[in-house]
């Protein structure tokens, strides 16, 4: 296995960060065998407080995951983030949308000659409350693409799931959990 020191690449400015630490010592537990490097840079974008890429190999490399959090960004941050959506029900009525939970646009895809599919997109609140926090999600995020296209953690490969993961992560750590490995199921 690959020296997990040796191909994080961390601005010094981040160097120090609890939530950083926490998460680097919780995905020293997979293997990173395949990846060239893991960044995670203090940028100065005022659009985004945080992004993150997960990108994957070409050219004979491997995955590059390359990770972004805004000096600007103020704190706590509030976002929504994509859950499994909303699907119609044989009835045409619509389930219950969950409690502080926003509704998305509308799609539909046929399954068979005069059959189809519709759903909304389905959004739930979340708050980051610190740079650490912030750190703890956004790298976990990006680390599930990895860990999923290498089939070192179930479920299926997606943004929704890559924010299940993630949120999952991030509630281990504002309980203090000192677990090995991350969750691995993807969807709630």
């Amino acid at each position: 296995m690959r020296a997990m020191s040796r191909f994080w690449r961390v601005d010094k400015a981040l160097k120090d960060s609890e939530g950083l630490g926490w998460i680097r010592e919780r995905l020293g537990a997979y293997d990173w065998s395949k990846v060239d490097w893991i960044s995670v840079r203090r940028g100065r974008s005022e659009k985004y407080a945080f992004r993150g890429v997960c990108k994957m190999p070409r050219s004979g490399g491997g995955y590059r995951i390359n990770c972004n959090v805004s000096k600007h960004a103020a704190y706590p941050i509030y976002q929504y983030m994509r859950v499994s959506p909303l699907y119609r029900n044989p009835d045409g009525t619509w389930p219950e949308v969950p409690e502080d939970h926003k509704v998305g646009d509308l799609y539909v895809a046929a399954r068979s000659i005069g059959e189809s599919v519709q759903w909304k997109r389905l959004y739930r609140p979340l708050e980051l409350r610190s740079e650490d926090e912030v750190l703890v999600f956004l790298v976990a995020h990006e680390a599930f693409h990895y860990l999923r296209k290498t089939k070192q953690v179930e479920g299926r490969h997606g943004e929704i799931e890559a924010d299940a993961f993630a949120l999952k992560t991030l509630e281990h750590y504002r309980g203090g959990s000192n677990f090995t490995k991350a969750p691995t199921h993807g969807r709630r």
